[in-house]
């Protein structure tokens, strides 16, 4: 089965988009960016704070390295096709961790067995997430 291929806009490895963080944005209705959210907070925040959550992703290895360089070297900006005021890489990093925890308590309560396959795929990347790896320059 073809698994489709993302690129991370930290280090621009390639890998399957599974392996990889899925980042948002939300925007006011004038267009403004308002918002840069992990993609499982994206209905709550939305809805939280009255913006849409139309338009692009951008997608990060699961290292705190590529989200940083991501966002020191404009890779969020060209991702999102648009200038961004700058973005807290610690903080973005703290809400993956916190977004990927509660999908996953989520669907240990709900799911069943039909998500055993998403949880499984959301563990990885909650691990990955807290793997040891070097700097990225």
């Amino acid at each position: 089965m073809h698994a489709p291929m993302r690129t991370c806009v930290g280090c621009r490895a390639v890998r399957p988009q599974a392996e990889l963080l899925r980042t948002r944005i939300l925007l006011a209705d004038d267009g403004e960016q308002v918002l840069v959210v992990p993609d499982e907070y994206i209905r709550t925040c939305a809805k939280r704070h009255g913006l849409s959550a139309r338009g692009r992703s951008a997608y990060v290895c699961p290292a705190r390295a590529c989200l940083e360089r991501a966002a020191r070297r404009g890779g969020l900006a060209r991702a999102f096709a648009r200038k961004m005021p700058a973005v807290d890489p610690a903080g973005l990093w703290r809400a993956h961790e916190e977004a990927l925890a509660g999908k996953i308590d989520l669907l240990n309560r709900t799911g069943g067995t039909a998500a055993a396959a998403r949880i499984q795929r959301l563990a990885a990347l909650a691990t990955a997430m807290r793997a040891p790896v070097g700097r990225v320059s």
